[in-house]
Order: C-alpha cells, then sequence, then structure tokens
C-alpha cells in the first residue's frame, strides 16, 4: 500500500473504533441506570418509614435520571450512524486519486453513501423526492438499536409515572389516570426524538425544484458531515507541493 492508502487505513481504523465506542458508551449507560433502579427501587418500596411523597420524589427524581439517559442515548444512537457513513465513504475513497479528493470531492462521496443507505425510503411525488418517514419506523423499530432504547424509555416513563401517583394525596382512579396519561407522553416524546434525529440524518436527499427548499435541505447536509470530522481530517490537510 502506499502513503495515501495507509492513511485512509488509518482513519477507516479509527472510525470504526469510535463506531465500537458508541455502542460500549450506550451499553454502559443502560447498564449504570439497570444498576441504579435494582438498588433504589428496592430500597423506597421497603421503607416503611418514608412517607409516600418523599417515594414520589424519590421515583421522578429517578425517571428524569432515565429520561437524560435516554437523551444521551439517542445522541450516541446518531454519532454511530455518522461514523458508519465514514467508514463506507473511507473505504470509497480508496478508489480515487488523492489529488482529487478535495472538500467537495469528499462531500460528494459521503452525499452518495448517505443516499446509498437511504434509498429504500425514497419515493417520488409530483416531481419531488421524499423521504418516508412512516416507513423508515416501521422497518427500525424490530432492531436492536430499537430494541435497547426502548428498554431505558419505557423504564424511565414507568418510573415517572409511578412516582407522580405517588405524590397524589390519595391513590384512586383519577391519579393512577393522570399518572399513566404522563407515563405515555412521556415516552411517545422519547420515542418521537429518537426517530426524529434518525431520520434529520437522511431528510437532505430529499430534493425539490424550489431554491429555498434546496438551500434548507443543504444546510441539513451540511450539520450531518460537520459531525464526521475523520473526513474533515482528512480533506484539511494541506498538501505539499
Amino acid at each position: 500500500k502506499d502513503e495515501k492508502d495507509y492513511r485512509l487505513f488509518d482513519l477507516y481504523k479509527q472510525a470504526h473504533s469510535e463506531l465500537s465506542l458508541q455502542q460500549s458508551k450506550r451499553d454502559q449507560i443502560i447498564t449504570i441506570y439497570l444498576a441504579l433502579c435494582s438498588f433504589l427501587l428496592p430500597l423506597a418500596l421497603g421503607e416503611e418509614i418514608i412517607s409516600m411523597q418523599i417515594k414520589g420524589i424519590l421515583f421522578i427524581v429517578l425517571g428524569v435520571v432515565g429520561m437524560l439517559f435516554s437523551y444521551i442515548t439517542i445522541r450516541y444512537r446518531e454519532y454511530k450512524e455518522v461514523y458508519w457513513l465514514c467508514c463506507q465513504a473511507l473505504t470509497v475513497m480508496q478508489n480515487f486519486d488523492e489529488n482529487t479528493l478535495d472538500k467537495k470531492a469528499v462531500q460528494k462521496i459521503f452525499y452518495h453513501c448517505l443516499r446509498k443507505k437511504g434509498r429504500g425510503y425514497l419515493y417520488e411525488k409530483k416531481g419531488k423526492t421524499k423521504f418516508n418517514r412512516s416507513l423508515y419506523v416501521r422497518k427500525n423499530i424490530p432492531s436492536a438499536e430499537t430494541f435497547y432504547f426502548m428498554i431505558i424509555a419505557l423504564m424511565s416513563s414507568f418510573i415517572l409515572a409511578l412516582g407522580v401517583c405517588l405524590m397524589f394525596p390519595v391513590i384512586d382512579v383519577l391519579a393512577i389516570a393522570i399518572s399513566v396519561t404522563i407515563g405515555v407522553v412521556i415516552w411517545v416524546f422519547l420515542v418521537g426524538v429518537y426517530f426524529r434525529t434518525c431520520i434529520k440524518i437522511y431528510a437532505c436527499l430529499e430534493r425539490t425544484e424550489s431554491e429555498c427548499d434546496q438551500k434548507l435541505r443543504d444546510k441539513e447536509f451540511n450539520k450531518v458531515f460537520s459531525k464526521a470530522w475523520f473526513l474533515h481530517f482528512y480533506y484539511d490537510e494541506p498538501k505539499i507541493i
């Protein structure tokens, strides 16, 4: 291999290592939250000297912590997707002459990999290329990535709803109904943020004749590309003349 190949391969290894690290961090987040729940839940449920309101506050705090962990998990999911696209782009780059790999060329290759992965969700409507969001959601609900997220999101929603229920002076049908509603709303919100974040990566694939819309899509692409810092490291390197 020449110097270019070794450099690209080194970047590929870094991107793949970071990809694995994002998954490891996600697993650690879930493990930490499960450990917190296994320690605090029996403590709160078993202590008779603690009032119901204090138990409710404890559950609410634990639920909020779970929501924050859920958001962190979403961020890991977003970067994992981008880093996977980086690995694909770096593999393609090895077939190009180094002198042709400027910023524009690298962005084009990255967009090609992005479109290749997202093309199954694209469809034509009135001369416009649209991204099928509902199809993306349906196809990705059974995935392992989504399943891991659902665990922490569902636990957070349930625990917070339980905490709200315990805060009522009397636990009756109304208190349970309000608590369940809050839990469902929080769960739907977290799941919505999860899928919205994933879909946002591919939203730039949509195409229209409107110049204003096209500028917006280009802006969305630049946001995604800005997270692919392995590719920035490559094309920003000054050439020796």
